[in-house]
This record gives C-alpha cells, sequence and structure tokens, in this order.
C-alpha cells in the first residue's frame, strides 16, 4: 500500500467511526505484544489514526494509531508492521500537530524513540528498555 493510500485522522471515543477503527485493535493479543500493554482508553484521549483502504475490498480499517491523553502524555504507538517505518513518524507529527502547541511527555520503547525525536522530542533520560523523551513549544 503506497503512503497516498493511507490517510491521517485525529478522533475521540465519542466519534461514531471510533469503535469501528480502533476496536478491532484494542484487544488484539499482537498489539498488546508489540505495546508492552493494552492501549487504555480514557476519557478525554484523542487518537491520530492512519487509515488504510483495502484495494480488494475497499474496506477502511485502521494502519496504526497513537492516543494524546488530556494530560499532554503522548502515548501507544502501534501500527501494522509492514508500515511502521513510515507510519510511526507521520503518526507522531501528526498527533503533536493535534495538540495546538501544548507540551507533551512520553516513555517509548529505543525502536519508537527516533520518530519521536523526528517530531522534536526531546530525551531526558533512558533506561535499557525505554527513554523518557518530551515536546515543548518553542517560546
Amino acid at each position: 500500500m503506497a503512503r497516498s493510500d493511507i490517510r491521517i485522522v485525529t478522533i475521540d471515543n465519542v466519534h461514531p467511526d471510533f469503535y469501528r477503527l480502533l476496536g478491532p485493535l484494542l484487544a488484539r493479543r499482537d498489539v498488546h505484544k508489540s505495546l508492552g500493554g493494552p492501549p487504555w482508553d480514557d476519557e478525554g484521549k484523542r487518537w491520530t489514526i492512519a487509515i488504510a483502504t483495502s484495494p480488494d475490498s475497499h474496506q477502511e480499517h485502521a494502519a496504526g494509531f497513537i492516543g494524546l491523553t488530556s494530560r499532554g502524555s503522548l502515548e501507544s504507538l502501534w501500527a501494522e508492521p509492514a508500515h511502521r517505518d513510515t507510519l510511526y513518524p507521520r503518526l507522531v507529527a501528526t498527533a503533536v500537530k493535534a495538540a495546538d502547541g501544548r507540551a507533551m511527555h512520553t516513555t517509548v520503547t529505543h525502536t519508537r524513540a527516533a520518530a519521536y525525536a523526528k517530531a522534536g522530542f526531546t530525551t531526558v533520560s533512558t533506561t535499557a528498555n525505554y527513554a523518557k523523551m518530551i515536546w515543548e513549544p518553542s517560546p
């Protein structure tokens, strides 16, 4: 699937397409394994979703997502394995724009850190498996 075949939207859990798009992924074992746990749908969370259209059936499905909490935590970055290299940076960048200039923070695996750095996040500390990162608006 080419990049142009995927569109990115930001919605919350009251949007009429939320459960149609994200519902099938919220309880999948492979998604939980990739994230290191389940993605929680807290009230006030906004989801940036990469929507792909299957060429054969013309059905839409979520090819990736990331969540932004009301506290400014950017979390649960996931994409289909074939699209991670292209979708991770696009999802993070779109979520940053959707945050409307407010400060954000995240704790991510090292494999995801490059996508955040590309969107302007700075690493503040690391452990063997994770990087704590922040994004602050320019003065």
